[in-house]
């Protein structure tokens, strides 16, 4: 996405994806299946980072947590679709119905700008403007002004800074941001947020007890929970901020998930309702913002100079991680059991809560610069920065900028 831009990106990486769901729509054999799987893994790859950094990149600052949110919010509707189909009709039919959004989107994308940054960084400053102006709804003042100080800060970067290398991700205003967000998608995925998404049949039977609820029903109740509060949670980041919602999501699901565990170890017959309803809570809290922070992070904290780099690098570490916390977890859960399982998703929970209360910033109505400027400073804790910050932030960059000039 650095060399060939973020939109063209996007548009290769449905491509793989197209052919993974013919292979398993068409598969004869288990291997053909795991084929289609495997190059639609790539789209997956290809498709998180760019996402996010078009959408970050191309945001009003009121707006972006919104809009970054909304991929994440697609992710949960596209669970609930394939749960609700795959319900109704063959797995196959499924998985050929599963082409006709990849293939739209690929259309689409010729219809849509790139991003302004990427084109002001690769020397295509008119083709910047006319992005711009598309994306601010014609506005040629805003375009013009945003523009200018996309233009001012890439040759202020120039004059500071060599070229990004490997070496780049040591720098503060790098490692930093590196720091919290991967930390944050391991506490994640140790909290149970995508395992509840990949065994939640099997999660549910043992949380019932018993065959008083449909399993696949529930699977598909909770696949409506997770979307009604990603959807939630996309308005929330623009009222709250990263910061209260971080808060109330990791308390919330902490919370859920110990009182699941000690309800589970106590072995409580015929309340099989209960459990459900609070795996239901789980999910809900989960949800609002322990799911849908990551994404959005990625799209506003890593500087403009790495962005790509450091989201794709984020993204992988991520998916590594998550794949070995998968296979792992059913041995775990047949040692520990699931009262031990929910234990440890709340205890995570509870130290990604404190985490973020001490490290991650407010970014609601920030620049992306202004965001990039608050990692230059010194420490590494957000309770024990000055809370003047901003006007730092602000009085260092106009005296670079006017010594530039």
């Amino acid at each position: 996405m650095d060399r060939c831009g973020r939109k063209l990106a996007l548009q290769i990486a449905s491509t793989p994806l197209i052919l993974g769901w013919i292979l398993i729509a068409l598969s004869t054999s288990h291997s053909v299946l795991l084929l289609g799987r495997l190059i639609a893994g790539f789209s997956a790859g290809l498709t998180a980072a760019a996402g996010q950094v078009l959408i970050g990149e191309s945001s009003e600052p009121h707006l972006r947590g919104m809009l970054s949110s909304i991929p994440l919010a697609s992710y949960s509707f596209g669970i609930l679709l394939v749960y609700a189909l795959g319900s109704l009709l063959p797995w196959r039919i499924v998985a050929g119905l599963s082409t006709i959004l990849p293939i739209t989107s690929m259309i689409v994308f010729f219809f849509l700008p790139e991003s302004p940054v990427w084109l002001i960084r690769h020397g295509k400053l008119e083709e910047a403007k006319k992005a711009m102006t598309w994306l601010r709804g014609g506005s040629k003042i805003k375009a013009k002004e945003e523009t200018e100080h996309l233009v001012d800060r890439l040759e202020l970067e120039i004059q500071t800074r060599r070229k990004t290398t490997l070496a780049t991700l040591l720098q503060p205003e790098v490692a930093k941001p590196l720091i919290i967000v991967n930390l944050f998608n391991t506490m994640q995925i140790l909290s149970g947020t995508y395992l509840i998404v990949f065994y939640a049949v099997d999660i549910l039977k043992h949380v019932q007890g018993g065959n008083s609820l449909d399993n696949f029903l529930a699977a598909v109740l909770t696949a409506c929970v997770r979307f009604i509060f990603s959807v939630m949670a996309s308005f929330l980041l623009a009222l709250v901020g990263r910061r209260m919602l971080a808060m109330i999501s990791g308390l919330g699901t902490a919370i859920s998930a110990l009182f699941l565990g000690a309800f589970l170890h106590q072995n409580c017959q015929g309340l099989d309702y209960i459990p459900a309803l609070f795996v239901l809570i789980y999910v809900a809290a989960n949800t609002l913002g322990f799911m849908i922070l990551p994404g959005v992070l990625i799209s506003e904290l890593f500087p403009t100079k790495i962005r790509g780099l450091a989201g794709g690098l984020t993204f992988m570490l991520f998916n590594f991680t998550l794949f070995g916390v998968a296979k792992v977890f059913p041995y775990v859960k047949s040692m520990i059991g699931i009262s031990g399982v929910f234990w440890i998703f709340g205890l995570v929970s509870l130290g990604a809560s404190l985490f973020l209360y001490l490290s991650l910033p407010e970014t609601r109505g920030r620049t992306l610069s202004e965001i990039e400027d608050y990692f230059q400073q010194e420490g590494f804790l957000w309770v024990g920065r000055d809370k003047r910050w901003e006007k730092k932030v602000k009085c260092g960059v106009t005296k670079k900028l006017a010594a530039k000039s």
